[in-house]
């Protein structure tokens, strides 16, 4: 047995940790355990410290205090929480996009510093999986406009909080195989390991009874789905399986002439028209690009100030590990579209003023908030289950529909979360703070 330096702990931590007295203990950081000297020290404060040796073994860097916890399944002391956001690159620009993902993992490092234990961005590549360790990056702002990424050696992490921007880059070889050996890791926690699958998704919810009056009817497309949606609906939603960011949907409608007007959203609106469903399927097919498809039914909603909306909701779990809504609010369509994804245009509205447009009375107003909230719980829950699967976030586009009913439009794994806002800076702050404070809880520091 390789005995590495000391841990000294004063006896009234000892006795309020329940940690037994023995001559040598198994201390852990992350992903890294060393067995070290155990030595008690008769004093009255609740501390710990590590000789030098013992904190070089475990990369603890200084002046960086991590908490401790007496881990009584593995009789092992866990000093933490290390937090890892895995993200397929470091993206180092000069200019500065707060909706890029730059800003997201800058605002996540900034983030960090504040809570405690220790925090790193890391990439696949930045991994040595033969001593457990990573080259993690944190942000060091050196002006108000500028910064640099730092880097130091830290142990393989308690939690894994997965970025991974884009499903191009979750596809690579290198990516998959990343997360699967970090799942593999026994004592490490890894939650939103996937972008969602739309098909798949519907297939998850619409077994649950307790969703299928919150859901369009929904099929994969092909001529025959698509002919048969047609007879049964004046408009219908082709969206890509595996999209984001409302690229690639096509919206079509019968006109009084019977033909079918068809829009399709790819940066700019493409419009034109075919005959029937054949000719639509054939016209349709280049901008598809060999994609997999659903056809949905348009859910006739409800229009603020004459635009389509959605209502977008970042569902998080907080520091106790349970469910809330962390920001609420409304995406309007720019003039002539149907897409309301900022991204493409669309604009945000506090869901509280669209709410009281449509609705008027305070009291249904508090109805369908709650409506809504129980449909964000059951959703989670349900994909969770069906999924086998951790998400600590999920990103929720809930329309209202001409009758004043919720329904639900899309579920996302891995919402994008800007730095700046025109509502609150301070709900901002919380969308990006609850993830980490979660991590910490997966970690076994939430006491």
């Amino acid at each position: 047995m390789k005995i590495t330096g000391k841990i000294f702990i004063s006896q009234s931590l000892i006795n309020k940790l329940a940690i037994p007295v023995q001559p040598f203990v198994q201390v852990r950081v992350g992903s890294l355990i060393v067995t070290a000297r155990m030595v008690m020290k008769k004093n009255s404060r609740k501390s710990y410290m590590l000789s030098p040796d013992l904190a070089r073994a475990l990369y603890i860097k200084k002046h960086r205090r991590l908490r401790i916890r007496y881990d009584q399944e593995n009789d092992s002391i866990h000093l933490g929480p290390t937090i890892g956001i895995l993200s397929s690159y470091l993206p180092n620009r000069e200019e500065f996009d707060p909706r890029s993902t730059q800003a997201e993992l800058i605002f996540l490092s900034d983030m960090g510093k504040k809570l405690s234990g220790q925090t790193y961005i890391f990439t696949p590549g930045s991994i040595n999986w033969a001593n457990k360790t990573a080259r993690g990056y944190t942000y060091r702002h050196v002006s108000p406009a500028r910064g640099i990424w730092v880097s130091s050696i830290y142990p393989l992490p308690d939690v894994v909080y997965d970025r991974i921007s884009s499903r191009t880059s979750e596809g690579r070889k290198v990516v998959k195989s990343t997360k699967r050996r970090l799942m593999e890791i026994s004592s490490l926690k890894y939650f939103n390991p996937s972008f969602l699958n739309k098909w798949k998704v519907y297939q998850m919810l619409i077994g649950n009874p307790e969703l299928q009056l919150y859901l369009p009817e929904t099929r994969q497309l092909n001529l025959e789905s698509l002919e048969e949606m047609l007879e049964k609906y004046p408009a219908l939603y082709l969206k890509p399986s595996n999209g984001s960011l409302g690229k690639g949907i096509i919206k079509v409608r019968h006109d009084n002439k019977g033909n079918l007007r068809y829009v399709i959203y790819r940066g700019r609106r493409i419009r034109s028209q075919a005959s029937n469903a054949e000719e639509l399927f054939k016209k349709t097919r280049k901008a598809r690009k060999g994609r997999a498809y659903i056809v949905q039914n348009d859910l006739n909603l409800a229009t603020f100030t004459g635009a389509p909306f959605d209502i977008r909701i970042i569902y998080q779990k907080n520091s106790r590990g349970e469910w809330q809504i962390s920001k609420k609010f409304v995406r309007i369509a720019p003039r002539g579209s149907s897409i309301s994804n900022l991204s493409s245009g669309g604009r945000p509205e506090k869901s509280s003023r669209v709410l009281k447009r449509l609705f008027r009375k305070k009291s249904v107003i508090n109805e369908k908030n709650a409506e809504i909230k129980k449909l964000c719980s059951i959703v989670a829950k349900t994909l969770e289950e069906a999924c086998n699967a951790n998400f600590g976030e999920l990103g929720l586009d809930i329309g209202i529909t001409k009758d004043g009913n919720p329904c639900l439009i899309e579920v996302n794994s891995k919402p994008r979360k800007t730095t700046e806002t025109q509502l609150s800076a301070a709900i901002v702050r919380n969308t990006f703070r609850r993830p980490l404070e979660y991590s910490i809880y997966l970690a076994g520091f939430n006491g």
